[in-house]
């Protein structure tokens, strides 16, 4: 994800669910040894079995690409964000999970929550080809023949799916940004078959297939690259918009002449509930229209997925920890009195 282009309710629980972390877990400046003690704090089956009941329930989803992860400490250790976090896509994570990390996503899974790989994979077999070894050596393709390339690229994601069935990784999110020999706007085929490779795969254990795409139109022919039953195929799609507010993200879903609309109004009412808006915590800035996001109801009357940050573990130094992601859980699902 380039910073430097456009980017990237349950009854009875009451914002007590979304601030409850803080009161379980342990103040981080506890754990600043370079190998963490175990910080995981048992909480009672009542509480766990409400929180997987609102995971369960109809809300906007809370997601972040969640980088730098080393579990640690709590400030990069994914047990270290607030219970009612959904998901986060690993941002940079290929696999090879050490003792530490399989201990942490072991926890944060056991809460209900969810966690996929992510990376841009703009060429067939990025950060799965062995050193000393050409791609095209490895995954047995030539760049000129289109279907020896739509058969490596099932192969490369048949090797993302083992790795997700070896650490018990949740999917995979794909960063579609970039061209290559697998992302390829020309030739859309390898990158569909290449998805249609990871659904089918993932349909057996319950994994999930997200993609995030940048948030303006002039983005969106990797949105149009892909295939309306990959698109269908899609538990959400992640959108970059990172500095867009009420009217822009109108502009982008709806308004303009190049919207998402206009690209596949059949489709579009599915797109829209599959649709998660992100912010950015990268660069402070632009961290306010996070704070926007979360009040944000479509003009067009479709409401969106959820909402989401890059980099959301930015955001842990506070009073509460995480208190810009809490603030936003709260308001985007509200406590329901009975």
């Amino acid at each position: 994800m380039n910073s430097k282009i456009l980017k990237k309710g349950l009854l009875g629980l009451g914002l007590g669910l979304f601030f409850a972390q803080g009161a379980i877990m342990t103040a981080c400046s506890d754990w600043t040894e370079a190998e963490a003690k175990d910080y995981f704090v048992p909480v009672s089956e009542g509480y766990k079995n409400n929180l997987k009941d609102y995971f369960r329930s109809p809300h906007k989803v809370m997601f972040g690409w969640f980088g730098n992860w080393s579990a640690g400490s709590m400030a990069n250790s994914l047990c270290g964000l607030p219970d009612s976090v959904d998901f986060v896509s690993l941002w940079l994570c290929y696999g090879n999970l050490s003792e530490a990390q399989q201990a942490d996503l072991k926890k944060f899974q056991e809460r209900g929550s969810r966690a996929v790989l992510c990376w841009t994979p703009g060429d067939i077999g990025e950060h799965y080809t062995p050193e000393g070894v050409t791609p095209q050596e490895f995954w047995g393709f030539s760049n000129d023949d289109l279907d020896s390339r739509i058969q490596a690229a099932e192969r490369y994601a048949q090797a993302i799916v083992d790795t997700c069935r070896k650490y018990n990784i949740d999917g995979f999110d794909n960063d579609i940004e970039r061209e290559g020999t697998l992302i390829d706007r020309s030739n859309p085929e390898v990158l569909n078959a290449f998805m249609r490779k990871l659904r089918s795969e993932f349909d057996k254990d319950g994994r999930m297939l997200v993609a995030d795409i940048p948030g303006g139109v002039s983005w969106l022919s990797y949105y149009d690259a892909l295939d309306d039953d990959v698109l269908e195929g899609l538990d959400y799609i992640e959108w970059q918009t990172y500095e867009l507010g009420h009217s822009g993200l109108d502009y982008f879903f709806y308004n303009s002449g190049s919207s998402v609309y206009k690209r596949r109004p059949e489709m579009f009412e599915m797109i829209m509930k599959k649709s998660i808006i992100c912010a950015t915590f990268e660069r402070a800035t632009d961290k306010y229209h996070f704070e926007e996001h979360q009040n944000y109801h479509a003009a067009c009357g479709i409401e969106h997925a959820g909402m989401g940050a890059y980099h959301i573990e930015y955001d842990y130094s506070g009073t509460p920890d995480y208190p810009f992601v809490r603030a936003a859980i709260a308001a985007q699902n509200p406590p329901v009195n009975k």
